[in-house]
């Protein structure tokens, strides 16, 4: 393959340069004058303490659980580690041969408690997947 008309590369064109420059130094000046309040006697790239302090304000309010919500959250919690441990009881049971009846009584009166309402669809949806586990293998018991 034979390359030919090959030149001196192109240098940059000055003019384009320095219009994007003006309009990036404008821009620059503009930001500085809204984080500063308009105030030109602050240093140029500073943010006011009062703007991140509503800012940081906000962000908290949105992280906070309401406190109902973290109530319920707990008790749901709660019962799904109350079901993890009946089902792991009953696992070690069936691995060692001697499966007590109390330990299947267990199982069954824990899913039979009543189930705290949540509005979180992960914490729900997690709920429902440890209670349809343990519902199978108290059919698989029964059997």
């Amino acid at each position: 393959m034979k390359v030919s008309n090959i030149g001196p590369a192109k240098g940059v064109d000055r003019t384009k340069r320095k219009s994007g420059a003006a309009s990036s130094d404008a821009f620059a000046d503009d930001l500085r004058a809204a984080t500063s309040g308009g105030a030109p006697e602050q240093a140029a790239g500073t943010v006011s303490g009062a703007a991140v302090a509503g800012v940081d304000a906000v962000l908290a309010m949105q992280a906070a659980d309401d406190a109902t919500q973290g109530r319920s959250r707990g008790l749901l919690t709660a019962r799904g580690d109350r079901l993890l441990d009946r089902l792991e009881d009953l696992q070690l049971a069936l691995l060692t041969g001697r499966l007590p009846k109390e330990k299947v009584i267990e199982l069954a009166q824990a899913l039979r408690e009543k189930r705290p309402a949540s509005d979180d669809a992960g914490l729900n949806a997690i709920l429902d997947e440890i209670e349809l586990r343990a519902e199978v293998e108290l059919a698989k018991l029964a059997r």
